[in-house]
């Protein structure tokens, strides 16, 4: 597996390209994986990483970038954009969150190794000539058609005290309802994890969800982005408007995270954004087939916010039910 690009990532301008990851398999003998990429270049600004298509049934984020490569002119920013709408492009193509070529997560295999099959192949290409590129990036995510989240930014709580503080700052800038913290970075093979070890700052979204777009959410995001960028000083001429403080979220991890505890209809009791108690019922699942059988309730092991929950009523023993995050502040996050 081996990988180029056919435009000049340095050279001041607009251009839009592809990244061509070579791939054979028993399709094809010898095929081309066309990423595109387009790059906006102006001035001695930093250089920025903005992504989407990450997983390839995440949308919101897929359109917004869409449109902003094709808006944006050198004029607008200072420093290098690099915008890349549909990075996971098989898996875009193939409207499923993982690629369709080797089922690989494109954000669990980074720092990535292009003799492992075209997904870390991706991941490599991109760990080796973009991000080393940039001191900012931003990965727009959202439910896909698993799940639903409330708009936030999502931040996983990796590198050092200015690291973290430089990460916080950025996703105020974006301007969600919400800023949700996971404790540490989840994964080594994560996009923000390799970030984190070549000093790049990331702030990620999660915005809607449900295998759609959210109209509300779009509108979110987009001017988020442009906000993002004005802060890190890419972007001319943008106003700054004032806005509410984010709510600050930290996940709750395993204990947060109601499973679905046998087969059946999940029939949700709970929706985004509630605060839920200890022992409240958070759905109840029909076994399907048994009508002699009880309905098995699923209930929260814990206080909390719900930040996502789960779009598919079919579920299986296993499945996600909820997500669950507490409130914290700048002492909790040990930043102030």
């Amino acid at each position: 597996m081996s990988g180029d690009i056919d435009i000049d990532l340095d050279r001041p301008g607009k251009r839009f390209g592809t990244i061509r990851l070579v791939h054979s398999d028993n399709r094809n003998a010898f095929s081309v994986v066309p990423v595109p990429i387009a790059v906006i270049a102006n001035g001695d600004g930093p250089g920025v990483m903005l992504s989407a298509g990450t997983h390839g049934d995440e949308y919101e984020g897929q359109a917004i970038m869409q449109a902003l490569a094709r808006d944006l002119e050198p004029a607008h920013v200072t420093g290098k954009l690099y915008i890349l709408p549909a990075l996971n492009y098989p898996a875009v193509l193939d409207a499923a969150r993982c690629s369709p070529l080797d089922g690989g997560n494109l954000n669990r295999v980074f720092p990535g190794d292009p003799r492992l099959g075209p997904t870390s192949a991706l991941a490599a290409f991109v760990a080796r000539e973009i991000i080393p590129r940039c001191r900012y990036a931003m990965d727009l995510h959202s439910g896909g058609k698993s799940s639903v989240y409330t708009p936030c930014t999502y931040l996983h709580w990796g590198g050092d005290l200015a690291h973290r503080r430089a990460k916080l700052e950025g996703a105020r800038a974006f301007g969600a309802p919400s800023v949700v913290i996971s404790g540490a970075t989840a994964n080594a093979g994560s996009m923000t994890a390799e970030c984190d070890r070549q000093g790049v700052v990331m702030v990620s979204t999660e915005l809607g969800g449900g295998g759609t777009i959210d109209r509300r959410m779009l509108g979110i995001g987009r001017d988020g982005v442009r906000r993002a960028l004005a802060h890190w000083g890419i972007l001319r001429d943008h106003p700054k408007p004032e806005l509410a403080a984010p709510r600050l979220l930290m996940l709750q991890g395993k204990g947060g995270t109601p499973m679905a505890e046998t087969d059946g209809i999940f029939e949700p009791a709970c929706d985004l954004d509630d605060a839920v108690e200890d022992g409240q019922i958070a759905g109840r699942i029909y076994p399907i087939g048994e009508l002699d059988r009880a309905p098995c309730d699923i209930l929260f092991r814990g206080p909390g916010i719900i930040v996502s929950r789960r779009v598919g009523s079919l579920v299986r023993r296993g499945d996600l039910l909820y997500n669950l995050a507490s409130p914290v502040d700048e002492a909790g996050l040990g930043i102030t």
